[in-house]
């Protein structure tokens, strides 16, 4: 009989060890999972004035229910604004409540440089937000899907 080394326990060790975990996949659902549970709310980013720009970055985006945005302030005199009563280019879904990035009713109030809104969309449809100092340059529309 021949002397069974270290390397050949190790080896044959190694090959019991693939066959133990042969059929396991990181794609394959844990046993508890529910498969029709549903995704967990994301976060989401908006640049608003990139490098100084009148713009929105990116101007369009597409969210699920209950997910959040938040706008971070890349340069100043900017605020963002989904109220109907801030400009007419804005839309909100029916059921919706309006958003803006500043408190009352003075729509031109501007948020600092580095300063950053969040909004979380509860309702679906389409959104679209300005900055009420640069409109019509400065908008952006966020497509809430269920």
């Amino acid at each position: 009989m021949a002397h069974k080394t270290r390397r050949w326990y190790l080896a044959s060790i190694g090959g019991l060890s693939v066959v133990g975990v042969a059929g396991c996949s990181e794609d394959e659902p844990e046993p508890d999972a529910e498969p029709d549970a549903e995704p967990e709310p994301q976060e989401h980013e908006v640049i608003a004035g990139p490098d100084g720009s009148w713009a929105f970055d990116p101007e369009e985006l597409t969210i699920r229910v209950g997910d959040t945005v938040t706008w971070y302030f890349d340069s100043a005199g900017h605020n963002v604004t989904a109220h109907p009563d801030a400009a007419s280019d804005t839309q909100i879904p029916d059921g919706a409540e309006p958003f803006a990035s500043y408190e009352g009713d003075n729509h031109l109030e501007i948020v600092s440089e580095g300063d950053e809104y969040s909004h979380t969309f509860d309702v679906p449809g389409e959104y679209v937000y300005v900055c009420t100092p640069h409109i019509p340059q400065m908008t952006g529309s966020i497509v809430v899907e269920e």
